[in-house]
């Protein structure tokens, strides 16, 4: 199944500026509590030194789409999207600088853990790795023709890429293997039909043994394994489509997708909905990150941004 984000972000952001074109928004990324930016639609990077009150539109010198953001402090941070564009900046966004890309695909998914280290993942089951800054980048890792959405690592070791039918990759060591935990693609031979697993969007590394996924048809999944063994979490979770997940060390789960944004408090044991002022019933929340210690933002549709505290069971719009 095709998911398809759709719409226009703007100039100026802020909670109480209303007077904007607003673009989807598809990744937050907040290396402090008070200093994060976002990409989206048409080269968009916006930037807040509030905590995600007010914003402030970056010139990215791109119109292709931005699918992923990661800054590794207050000056180094990497976006990436459509025709293999990487953009990196050392002065928090004041200039952003093209890298080359070894592969003209849609990049989906960025992660650094420190300035020098990082990951991208694409299409064709492709994950790109740069152990300088991205000066030079080159293919890890390359599978099946299917795309990868997502890239999460914990620390420089051990991380999870997931992606289309269901595949969770796992390297315990900076990339240098990846393994498959998870996922089916095939032509069954004794009904010709196409046996696929559920198609992931979001994967998150809370440390090197727990992991998160969550995808279409309200599949949410977890490891305390290091992904040996997946166990899938159903309990209060609806059938609907999930594009992101977050965690923290203390239990806290945070889910968002399409007119929903879900929250558990114990591992994911249980979830409920989260209350969201104004409500999400007509949107989408393509991304939720941890604003340092201060808890949560969340983007999506049109440029919505939501704020939460460390809990997550009450979202409050920033914007729009």
């Amino acid at each position: 199944m095709m998911v398809v984000f759709s719409c226009l972000v703007p100039g100026i952001l802020s909670a109480q500026q209303k007077n904007y074109l607003p673009h989807d928004l598809f990744s937050a990324s907040f290396p402090t509590a008070r200093d994060g930016w976002a990409c989206g639609r048409r080269g968009t990077v916006i930037h807040s030194t509030d905590g995600g009150m007010t914003w402030v539109r970056q010139q990215s010198g791109t119109y292709y789409t931005l699918s992923s953001i990661c800054f590794v402090d207050r000056e180094n941070g990497w976006a990436v999207g459509d025709a293999g564009t990487i953009l990196h900046t050392e002065d928090g966004g004041k200039s952003w600088l093209t890298q080359k890309c070894p592969v003209p695909y849609f990049l989906m998914g960025v992660c650094f853990v420190n300035p020098e280290k990082g990951w991208i993942v694409t299409e064709r089951s492709t994950i790109l790795n740069t152990g300088d800054g991205g000066k030079t980048w080159q293919v890890q890792f390359k599978d099946k023709d299917l795309v990868l959405r997502s890239v999460s690592f914990c620390d420089e070791e051990n991380g999870w890429a997931v992606g289309e039918a269901g595949y969770i990759y796992h390297t315990d060591d900076g990339g240098s293997m990846w393994q498959q935990q998870a996922g089916e693609y095939y032509i069954s031979e004794e009904t010709w039909l196409l046996v696929s697993g559920d198609f992931l969007f979001g994967v998150f590394a809370v440390d090197p043994r727990t992991a998160w996924v969550a995808g279409i048809d309200g599949y949410v999944a977890r490891t305390f394994d290091g992904g040996t063994t997946w166990q899938e979490a159903e309990n209060g979770v609806p059938k609907t489509h999930f594009f992101t997940i977050a965690s923290d060390s203390e239990g806290t789960v945070l889910i968002g997708g399409n007119a929903v944004l879900l929250v558990s408090s114990d591992r994911g044991e249980t979830f409920k909905v989260a209350e969201a002022e104004p409500e999400i019933t007509y949107g989408w929340i393509g991304n939720i990150a941890r604003r340092g210690e201060d808890g949560f933002v969340a983007v999506g549709k049109q440029g919505w941004i939501y704020l939460t505290d460390n809990k997550g069971f009450s979202w409050q719009r920033a914007a729009n």
